[in-house]
Formats: C-alpha cells, structure tokens, sequence
C-alpha cells in the first residue's frame, strides 16, 4: 500500500494547503499559524510512523508471500505462516513399495542420517520398501516395525540426509505437515493441533493394541499423507500422521513424538511386518 501524506487535504486554487484568506488581526494570525505548524508537525509524526509501522509488516509478509503452499525452490520451502525455512528436500520423501496386493506408499522423514521413520501401515508386507530422492530409487531395510503405534524404522544404507529433531507437541499451536500424495507431488499443509490425546483401539491389523500418545489435527489430509512428520515453528517433528476421521471430517490423527522416540530407543523388531494389510 502506498501512502501520498495530506491526500485527504483540501487545497484552494491556489493549491495551497495552509492559507488564509479573511483579514485577522495580527495577534490571531500569528496565533494561527504557530497553530497550524504546530498541526502540521504533529500530521507528520503521525503519518511517518503510521507508513514506518506500515511497511515493516509488508515487508515481512512479502518475504514469504510467493511461498505459501506447493512451493517449491531449490529445495528450499518457506513457511508464511510460521515465518521459517526448512529443508524438506533433504529430509522428507516419498516411501514406497509393492506390498501383498497393491502398490503401497506414504511419506517418511529423516530421523537419523540413515533412519528413516514412517507408518507401519505404509511398508506392511512390502518386501523391499524404497524411497525416491531426485527420480532415484533408493533400496531400504526394515529394522523396526510396531503395529501398535503404527511406527516403523528404516535404514537406508549409503543414502544419507540431514536428520530432523523431534519435539513435544502444543496444544493449540499451528503446525505443518509436508507430504508426497501418489504421484510424487510435494504437499505443504498447514494444521492446528487441538488437543493430545491418548488413543485406543485396535492395530493396524485389526487386532486389540496397547494405547498410544496421539495428536487430534485440525487438517485436510489425503492418501499419501500417511507418514508425514507434522512441523512445529522450529522444523521440528511433533507428530507424524497415521488417519483421518471418516464421512469428510477435518479431523487427522497424528502418534506423538514421544512414540517416535520410544520406537527408536526401544530393542529393534520386524514382528509382524510381512503380514498383509487387511
């Protein structure tokens, strides 16, 4: 917005802003015009600060506003909303494989630099999971595998990245979740956590699990999505999502950091990870 000072004056013909035109005695005049510099120096403080005031936030908003969502440069995405930088170009990727009945994939991230983390549902019953960087694909070795918090690590041999911290979740607070959907298509999704929770229910097989630390998201997700790490201000992984309320709900499910960093901790076992998918 561009600022013009005294655009809402009213100039005589003369185009003079301050005149006078009736013939004051020279005490009045003299009061009057101390009064309307007076005015004028006030007018200009005024304005000055308003426009200073003005531009700073334009300025900082037109730093990221070409960035807002599916964008994507040099690797680089900026964050509007959280005014950050991340690189999820060295530390989010798209995770697939062929599982026992149809092609499988999701989203993992970089926890180590050389462990990936995603759903267990994403790599259940997939033999040889692999992961995409720059239209290579990328072999991946299942090392760790829960069920029950839908959590599963994977090495990735000489294919190293730079790893992103884990975090406690706010309740409250904006995040964002970066995804791959089916095509390799990088999402960039903003979300609110509302609240944490503490899920129960089955596992991803259908049979009764243990409860587990969760986050309920305010956030449109889709396939895809399954696997992405949900990003606080600093970049760093508060969640990664697992579901999605039914029937159209912006409702998402996201297992905490805390079980990430249980998983990861914790004695590695396959378990169950060649079982199909019901």
């Amino acid at each position: 917005m561009a600022y013009r000072w005294g655009s809402g004056q009213t100039r005589s013909s003369h185009g003079c802003t301050y005149c006078f035109y009736q013939r004051w005695p020279i005490a009045v005049q003299v009061k009057a015009v101390f009064t309307s510099i007076f005015a004028l120096f006030i007018s200009l403080v005024i304005a000055c600060s308003s426009s200073d005031e003005e531009s700073a936030s334009i300025s900082i908003v037109a730093e990221n506003s070409d960035c807002i969502e599916n964008c994507v440069t040099d690797g680089t995405i900026q964050l509007q909303e959280l005014g950050t930088t991340i690189l999820p170009g060295e530390s989010v990727f798209q995770v697939r494989g062929l599982g026992c009945n149809y092609l499988q994939y999701g989203t993992g991230f970089f926890v180590e630099k050389d462990l990936v983390v995603t759903n267990a549902h994403v790599v259940a019953g997939v033999a040889t999971p692999i992961i995409l960087h720059e239209g290579e694909e990328y072999d991946l070795e299942l090392v760790s595998f829960d069920p029950n918090s839908d959590l599963a690590i994977l090495k990735t041999g000489s294919f190293t990245q730079e790893p992103l911290e884990l975090d406690d979740a706010k309740e409250g607070e904006t995040a964002t979740v970066v995804a791959f959907v089916k095509d390799g298509e990088r999402i960039i999704s903003d979300v609110n956590v509302k609240e944490k929770i503490l899920a129960v229910g089955k596992d991803i097989f259908g049979e009764e699990g243990d409860s587990r630390e969760a986050l309920s998201l305010e956030a449109s997700i889709e396939s895809g999505f399954s696997g992405s790490p949900v990003l606080n201000s600093d970049s760093s992984v508060i969640g990664v999502i697992f579901s999605r309320s039914r029937g159209g709900s912006s409702t998402a499910y996201a297992v905490q950091s805390s079980e990430v960093k249980r998983i990861i901790e914790k004695e590695p076992e396959l378990g169950s990870s060649t079982k199909c998918m019901p």
